[in-house]
């Protein structure tokens, strides 16, 4: 199986970092969407790529821009940049129709980019999918004075919960996001499509699954709750869970 460590240029030159554990013998595809501020190298992205060699299967993972060995500044990106970052590694590196797994943000640039390719699409793993998340979990949580100096100064300053970091929420970020928002109205989506969501998430709240799935027109969709599951789900039982719903999605498929 080999594994290719390399980048892709995109039309606007930009190099997007990528890894691709690729075998000609494999049936299986899985893309792996990572979360905001997350790399390819991130604690459940090691995983599933251990359980891919282990099982068989093609896994790419990449670096959004902005993020990890990718180009670009991470302030001068935003939901349309990494949707066409992710079209560009589905269109010029994947092999095949794929399952898609989205972690936090990803999860909703996995929808995004399943919306618009969907004959590459086999199925979709949500883990705590943060779905227009500029917006529910940004925008409408900000004060009067949050918003206002956001829209003064272009950018509001927020510490990076969980890292001795901060970084800028810019003005450009949440109006573009209003450019890709799911919830008013229905996901043309009909794959099997399986959430994994932890019920002590202090990030994603657990019932935003839930409304997500309210949206869906997929009639085959399962949601697995863990009930003290936090926002991360890297401790072994929930990688279980990981593990389990991509050979059940497997299952699913008609490649054989």
């Amino acid at each position: 199986m080999k594994k290719i460590h390399d980048t892709l240029k995109t039309a606007n030159n930009n190099s997007i970092a990528y890894i691709f554990e690729y075998s000609p013998h494999n049936k299986h595809n899985i893309i792996w969407f990572g979360g905001l501020f997350s790399d390819m190298n991130g604690t459940k992205a090691q995983a599933v790529s251990e359980y891919a060699k282990k099982n068989k299967i093609n896994l790419c993972r990449f670096d959004y821009s902005g993020h990890g060995k990718s180009s670009k500044i991470f302030e001068d990106c935003n939901i349309s940049q990494w949707l066409n970052d992710s079209l560009a590694i589905i269109d010029k590196i994947c092999i095949g129709p794929q399952i898609f797994i989205g972690s936090s943000m990803g999860g909703w640039l996995s929808l995004l980019a399943a919306l618009k390719r969907q004959d590459r699409v086999l199925g979709i793993i949500l883990l705590a999918p943060a779905v227009d998340m500029t917006e529910n979990l940004m925008w409408d949580n900000f004060s009067k004075e949050e918003k206002d100096t956001l829209i003064k100064d272009g950018y509001l300053r927020r510490q990076n919960e969980g890292y001795d970091s901060s970084y800028n929420i810019t003005k450009q970020l949440i109006t573009d996001g209003r450019d890709h928002l799911l919830l008013n109205g229905a996901i043309d989506l009909k794959c099997p499509i399986k959430f994994i969501h932890g019920m002590m998430d202090k990030s994603v709240p657990w019932e935003l699954s839930n409304a997500v799935s309210d949206c869906l027109e997929s009639d085959k969709i399962v949601k697995i709750f863990i009930k003290d599951g936090e926002h991360g789900l890297s401790r072994k039982t929930d990688l279980n869970y990981l593990f389990f719903s991509i050979d059940e999605m497997i299952s699913l498929t008609k490649i054989t």
